[in-house]
């Protein structure tokens, strides 16, 4: 694996759980509770971020830099660790950055997840070639490939820390984007995949097991392949694509405790969004919904608007509730709540739904990562579209909800609601954490000042002193 990295440092000071006003930004974090980082003057994306015990904290993304297989530039899977005050860690990868390029071609890291080994887990897309297909890595603590795990390397005893998988085939795409472990160390990966439908591919949701080193588990699935590519889930016409946006997860970051996988999603451009639920073993849960699927819609009626037309995470309290965000025909990030068996949660919010909006009616405000604190609050981010007037543009936004699902008033502007200019606008929240201390971490990218390009983009904003991760193996220092 050929690392490759150049760093912008933040002057900061490192400060474990501090604490101010819930929704405020933390002053000892970056520049006033903001950072960016530039590596190469490209496009950069954050996608995942996990929190570590000491206030470290790991992103994975995408890095668009030097190609380390030939001339030009092309997206990279990278994964970076900060710093307590944001400032790159220099003892991970190189300078803080991991970055692989595998073939000159697109290469994305979506989804992260912390072992108790303190080695990383990685999904994402690689491509060999011009296709790309689902690619799960393992790291090591100090940010080099784990040889335990993956695919062979012929003739030397050793892996290559990594393991791809094809589903659609040599010449179309796979797009990895979601993880999970189950308790017995094995991993349930989630994408989008191509199927053939009269004449044309559509996107299907397709989930994977690995062993716990890396093999595909042909015992997953009920057919032999170590995969189950679902059913679409729009019935009334078949030749839609269905994208699958989480798999739900506790606030620790673990599956419930039967392993079963949640999953979540919508179909494109036809008001349908999904939660489904599968067995361990990836067979049909048909004791959630309606043989294990859950359909929405987004409706208005009176000038109310109800429903969600599309999911874009989904998370699972402790008391095994399924809570939900996305967006409806209102324009504002729309929450539900499941209960258990996948029938609606009455009692949660008004209805058993909570919009919260910040910008105009006209504009959207869109979801993007959910987080539930150990005290039950919910925690969603995403973009909101804002100032200035005349020219809106897309700025972070954190919202914040009680454990019934209604706007916490102790958060941000009084109304749950907390919305950050990173720099200068078009930037988007697509991740977000609980830390230990119970602030919250949130990630995604923001333009650079010059607009030429995009950045790493991070916030820690003050949340709640839950420290629910404290006894947590995983999460101990380095």
């Amino acid at each position: 694996m050929a690392l490759a990295a150049s760093v912008l440092l933040l002057a900061a000071t490192p400060v474990l759980a501090q604490q101010g006003p819930p929704g405020e930004l933390d002053p000892t974090f970056g520049s006033a509770g903001k950072l960016t980082t530039d590596f190469f003057a490209s496009a950069e994306e954050i996608n995942a971020v996990a929190p570590l015990s000491d206030g470290r904290f790991v992103v994975a993304g995408t890095v668009v830099g030097r190609n380390l297989t030939g001339p030009g530039s092309s997206p990279n899977f990278s994964v970076a660790r900060y710093l307590p005050d944001g400032r790159l860690d220099p003892s991970f990868g190189t300078a803080g950055l991991v970055h692989l390029d595998r073939s000159g071609n697109v290469d994305e890291a979506h989804a992260l997840k912390l072992l108790p080994d303190r080695s990383l887990l990685v999904f994402g897309i690689l491509a060999n070639t011009a296709y790309s297909d689902f690619a799960l890595l393992k790291l090591r603590p100090d940010g080099s490939a784990d040889t335990t795990f993956g695919d062979a390397v012929p003739g030397t005893g050793a892996r290559t820390g990594a393991v791809l998988l094809d589903v659609a085939g040599a010449n179309f795409h796979d797009e990895g984007r979601h993880l999970a472990v189950q308790r017995d160390g094995k991993i349930v990966v989630a994408g989008n995949t191509l199927v053939v439908v009269g004449n044309f591919r559509y996107r299907r949701t397709t989930v994977a097991r690995f062993s716990a080193d890396g093999v595909l588990d042909t015992s997953f699935g009920g057919n032999g392949s170590g995969y189950r590519v679902l059913d679409g889930f729009f019935a009334a016409d078949p030749q839609t694509s269905d994208y699958v946006s989480g798999i739900a997860t506790n606030q620790r970051g673990d599956l419930p405790a039967d392993d079963s996988i949640t999953l979540v999603g919508y179909t494109f451009a036809r008001n349908n969004a999904f939660a489904t639920r599968l067995t361990r073993d990836g067979a049909t849960d048909t004791s959630f919904g309606n043989q294990g699927r859950v359909l929405f819609s987004a409706i208005s009626s009176g000038g109310v608007a109800s429903g969600v037309s599309d999911l874009r995470a989904a998370r699972i309290d402790n008391a095994g509730r399924l809570v939900l965000v996305g967006s409806g025909n209102d324009r504002g990030l729309a929450f539900l709540r499941l209960l258990p068996n996948g029938s609606p949660d009455t009692n949660f919010g008004t209805n058993g739904r909570t919009l919260v909006k910040l910008s105009s009616i006209s504009n959207y405000d869109e979801a993007r990562a959910l987080a539930l604190q150990g005290n039950g609050k919910i925690v969603a981010s995403g973009y909101a579209t804002t100032a200035p007037a005349g020219s809106p543009q897309p700025d972070f936004f954190v919202v914040r909800l009680t454990a019934e699902g209604q706007p916490d008033p102790t958060f941000g502007d009084g109304q749950g609601r907390k919305a950050v200019n990173v720099i200068t606008g078009n930037e988007e929240s697509r991740a977000l954490a609980v830390e230990p201390s119970g602030n919250l971490l949130v990630a995604g990218y923001a333009a650079h000042p010059n607009a030429s390009h995009t950045d790493f983009a991070v916030l820690r904003a003050y949340g709640d002193p839950d420290r629910i991760f404290a006894d947590d193996a995983e999460l101990k220092p380095f």
